[in-house]
């Protein structure tokens, strides 16, 4: 197992290479590749374990009550997906697609579940653990804030805003205008029409999925 690889995952940063050891066999670790749109957890199968991708980048969907598509999660190197389904033995309408090839760890969150360490190391994978999960629900408040805006201008100016705020004026979006939609839950035509108008608008210019803001958005 890459040591460089698993030290992009908050779970194990730090970690010397006897700590990783045992943190793997706490977490059960196994290993899996994907090729690039290969499904890496399917619609009805639950989540046992969550994944840490090791290279590449993984897409979590989920279907709305009309049947379609909804990005929940857009997952690259380092990040992990499928934490809370695993800890709470939970079935729900979830499944992830490659969005490149990647190798994902799959760990099981049983010892976390039990909540006995044995161990200084083990407590402190047990906390980074929580702690992750605490993390991803501030995440979600973030979708939360750019889903509700009225309007798909107004949710692309909240999630420029977001970008804006982590990386400056400057950023480059781990969305296809195809992927942009799907998050956005609208129409890929619509969503490349609002911004060539906030580009005609001076607001921002375009290079792909590189952007760059000409004035401070407020959300």
């Amino acid at each position: 197992m890459d040591q460089v690889l698993l030290q992009k995952s908050v779970l194990f940063q730090g970690l010397n290479e006897d700590e990783m050891q045992k943190a793997l066999l706490f977490f059960d670790a196994k290993e899996s590749a994907y090729e690039k749109g290969e499904t890496v957890k399917a619609l009805l199968s639950p989540f046992t374990r969550f994944g840490l991708v090791l290279t590449g980048r993984v897409h979590v969907y989920t279907n709305d009550l009309s049947g379609n598509q909804m990005m929940m999660a857009h997952v690259e190197k380092g990040g992990m997906f499928g934490e809370s389904l695993s800890f709470l033995e939970k079935e729900e309408a979830v499944y992830a697609i490659a969005a490149s090839p990647c190798r994902i760890l799959w760990l099981h969150p049983d010892n976390v579940r039990k909540m006995q360490p044995q161990s200084p190391l083990e407590h402190a994978l047990i906390h980074r653990f929580i702690t992750n999960l605490c993390t991803r629900a501030l995440q979600m408040n973030d979708r939360i804030q750019i889903l509700s805006r009225r309007t798909l201008e107004e949710k692309l100016t909240a999630l420029f805003s977001l970008y804006q705020k982590r990386q400056g004026m400057q950023f480059t979006l781990p969305f296809s205008r195809t992927e942009l939609a799907v998050y956005l839950g609208a129409n890929r035509s619509a969503v490349s029409r609002i911004l060539s108008q906030m580009q005609k608008k001076g607001l921002l210019s375009m290079d792909g999925r590189r952007f760059t803001l000409h004035q401070r958005l407020e959300e």
